[in-house]
């Protein structure tokens, strides 16, 4: 197992690519934190990923939280280190992308989306290495940006700007954390087809076929494709690499004619 006894913390592993990042990695021997939202319609997924991972015999525990705020971040980590007695990876996973066109995002929406994607991500990578370094772990900060903060998008211009902020931070952290044999890289993932899109997908064929056509590989990108990227960079066949963004998106993106 490529993950064994390793503690690792996904947040927003209750739903889509998380969900997948939690089960791949718990059938790969990880011990993990499933962090999911504490309100609204999936409140409480994270129970019910912790439950699939236990019925296969892997070890797992939910935490519900705003990852926003700092503090209810640190009680995260907290539990995290008091269940398992360490942190070995982190994914900071946990992120929202409400369209919206530019004229008409208003600061609350924007704060929103600054909070989750930019603020949780630097919150949770700054606890986690904080307790790498204390214990002397040589552990890994991954981070799930997106192909939009490289490529602008009409509906997800408050969208792009945070994930392009991920990817500095991740950049940043990667300086930072080196001297401590902490590594740290982001996975950007395209269009994947989740439970949470299919139906819309799949209720319009003919959006579903541009996505398709213009994806090289002849098919939408999963949540286990980027699942499987992920244990890469959490895996030691990783060690040598650091302050990488790898896109996962089937080669759509290099596809411009």
């Amino acid at each position: 197992m490529r993950l064994a006894n390793k503690v690792v913390v996904v947040t927003g592993g209750s739903r889509g690519i998380g969900e997948a990042i939690s089960i791949r990695f718990a059938k790969e021997g990880a011990k993990i934190v499933v962090n999911g939202c504490d309100d609204g319609e999936f409140s409480g997924s994270s129970k019910s990923v912790v439950e699939q991972i236990r019925s296969f015999g892997g070890e797992a525990i939910a935490f519900d939280c705003d990852v926003s705020s700092a503090e209810q971040v640190a009680q995260m980590f907290d539990v995290a280190e008091e269940t398992f007695g360490k942190i070995d990876v982190l994914v900071a996973n946990a992120g929202i992308c409400p369209f919206a066109e530019f004229l008409n995002i208003d600061e609350a929406l924007l704060d929103k989306t600054i909070g989750v994607n930019q603020k949780g991500v630097f919150f949770c990578a700054q606890q986690a290495m904080k307790r790498m370094i204390d214990k002397n772990i040589k552990g890994r900060i991954l981070m799930t940006s997106s192909v939009s903060s490289v490529f602008g998008g009409e509906l997800q211009t408050h969208y792009c700007a945070t994930k392009g902020a991920v990817n500095q931070l991740m950049k940043s952290i990667a300086i930072a954390a080196g001297q401590f044999g902490i590594t740290a890289n982001a996975v950007l993932p395209g269009t994947v087809i989740t439970d949470i899109n299919r139906k819309e997908l799949e209720a319009d064929p003919e959006l579903l076929d541009y996505f398709v056509k213009r994806t090289p590989i002849g098919r939408l990108v999963t949540p286990d494709d980027i699942a499987a990227a992920m244990l890469f960079f959490a895996s030691d066949e990783s060690s040598g690499v650091s302050g990488a963004t790898l896109i996962v998106d089937g080669g759509m993106s290099v596809n411009l004619q």
